[in-house]
Order: structure tokens, then C-alpha cells, then sequence
């Protein structure tokens, strides 16, 4: 069997669940009004209000990412929260940062915004790969 399938099928679906939860648990408290809410609703210009029909896809897409994180961490054989975290760190400068940057470039959005963003991933992978990595 390969590396990638042993890495899928060892990986500790509890741990991947509670991750996910983590994770986007910190995304609603990062845009809450008293921390960056009220500066995304002035840099977008948008009000603070979900589009709820997205609302389940975007679970989906934490629970996803945490999956996908988990089978890194396997892979790389990272059990501490040290190198959770570095791996966190690593997979948002590699994949969230260069989406990102395309928002930046692109659509023009304001630097702060793009900070913002990406700072909110950074923390949330952090946290997600060290909960990940020392809860296998």
C-alpha cells in the first residue's frame, strides 16, 4: 500500500472532526466585530452577513482542509506541537498565501485585507496542525 493510502486510512477521524471545528471556530472569531469584523465590513465594503446557503460548502472545505493537513503531517511524520505548527505555518505560506496574493494582484484588494485574510489561515493551520499532529 502506498505512503499516501496508509497516511488516509491511519489518520484519527476524531481528531480531523475536532480540527475542523478548531478551525473554523477561529475564522467566526477572527471576523467577530471586536476583532477584525468591523475592519473587513469597511476594507470589502460588504455587511456582516453569510450568504447561509454556503454555509454547509464551507464546513465542508474546513473538514477538507483539516484532511488534507492531517495526511501532511502523517507523511512528514510530525508528532509534536512544534512540528505541527511549522507545518501549518508552511502549508499557508505555500497554498494561502499565493491565493491570496492573486486577490491582492487581481482584484486589488487593500493590503490590511489581504493580512487579514491570511493571517486569520496562518493562526487557524497552526492551531489545526498542532491539534492534528500530537492527537494521532
Amino acid at each position: 500500500m502506498s505512503p499516501l493510502a496508509t497516511s488516509l486510512l491511519t489518520i484519527n477521524p476524531l481528531a480531523v472532526l475536532v480540527a475542523a471545528i478548531v478551525h473554523a471556530g477561529i475564522g467566526l472569531l477572527w471576523f467577530m466585530p471586536k476583532f477584525f469584523g468591523n475592519a473587513w465590513v469597511e476594507l470589502t465594503g460588504k455587511e456582516m452577513k453569510p450568504a447561509s446557503r454556503w454555509i454547509a460548502a464551507g464546513l465542508i472545505g474546513h473538514l477538507v482542509m483539516t484532511v488534507v493537513l492531517a495526511v501532511i503531517l502523517k507523511l512528514a511524520d510530525v508528532t509534536n506541537i512544534v512540528g505541527g505548527i511549522v507545518i501549518g505555518v508552511i502549508v499557508c505560506i505555500g497554498f494561502v498565501v499565493p491565493l491570496e496574493i492573486g486577490e491582492l494582484i487581481w482584484e486589488k484588494i487593500p493590503f490590511k485585507l489581504f493580512m487579514i485574510r491570511v493571517c486569520n489561515q496562518l493562526v487557524g493551520l497552526s492551531i489545526a496542525g498542532s491539534i492534528l499532529a500530537i492527537w494521532q
